[in-house]
C-alpha cells in the first residue's frame, strides 16, 4: 500500500521543524555567557538532532519499503546525521532572531514558540495517523516536545 502523501508531508514538516530548532539552540548556545544556560541549550540541540534522525529514518523507510520502523529500533542505530551549513543557512531568519534577542528571556521565548509549534504539529499528526506505528511515532515526538516546553518554562521561571 502506498504511503499517503500527507504522511510524507507531515514528516517533511517535522524534519524542517527539528532542523530549525537544532539551528536555533546551537546558535543560542554559542551566544550564552552562563555555563549552565549554555549546557541546557546544547542538550536541547542534541535532542532536536535525535528527533531529526527519527523523522529522517522514518521518511527514508516509508519511501523505500512503505513500512514504518519502530522508534525504539531507530534509537538503537549508531550515530546521528550531520546537519550541514546549507541546512542551517535555510534558517538564517531564525539565526538573526537569536542574534537580536536582548536577553535570556527573549531567547527562551523563541525556544518556547518553536517547541509549541513542533508539539502541536506532531500531536495533530498523531490524531490523523492511520496506522499504529505512525501514531506511536508522532505521539513519541509530541511528548518529547512537551518535555522541552516544560524544561523551557522552568528555565524561564528561574530567571525571576
Amino acid at each position: 500500500m502506498a504511503v499517503h502523501p500527507d504522511i510524507l508531508g507531515a514528516l517533511t514538516t517535522g524534519i524542517q521543524s527539528e532542523v530549525a530548532s537544532y539551528v536555533f539552540y546551537t546558535e543560542a548556545a554559542k551566544r550564552a555567557d552562563v555555563a549552565e544556560f549554555k549546557a541546557a541549550l546544547k542538550q536541547l540541540a542534541l535532542e532536536e538532532k535525535r528527533h531529526f534522525h527519527v523523522l529522517e529514518r522514518q521518511y527514508d523507510s516509508l519511501i523505500r519499503s512503505e513500512k514504518w520502523i519502530s522508534t525504539a529500533d531507530i534509537l538503537k542505530e549508531e550515530g546521528l546525521p550531520e546537519i550541514g551549513e546549507e541546512m542551517a543557512e535555510k534558517h538564517r531568519p531564525l539565526i538573526n532572531e537569536v542574534k537580536k534577542a536582548a536577553d535570556k528571556r527573549a531567547v527562551l521565548e523563541i525556544a518556547l514558540r518553536l517547541e509549541y509549534e513542533a508539539r502541536d504539529h506532531f500531536s495533530a499528526m498523531a490524531k490523523k495517523a492511520e496506522t499504529k506505528e505512525a501514531k506511536d511515532t508522532f505521539d513519541y515526538l509530541s511528548k518529547f516536545e512537551q518535555t522541552h516546553v516544560e524544561i523551557i518554562k522552568k528555565m524561564m521561571a528561574g530567571l525571576g
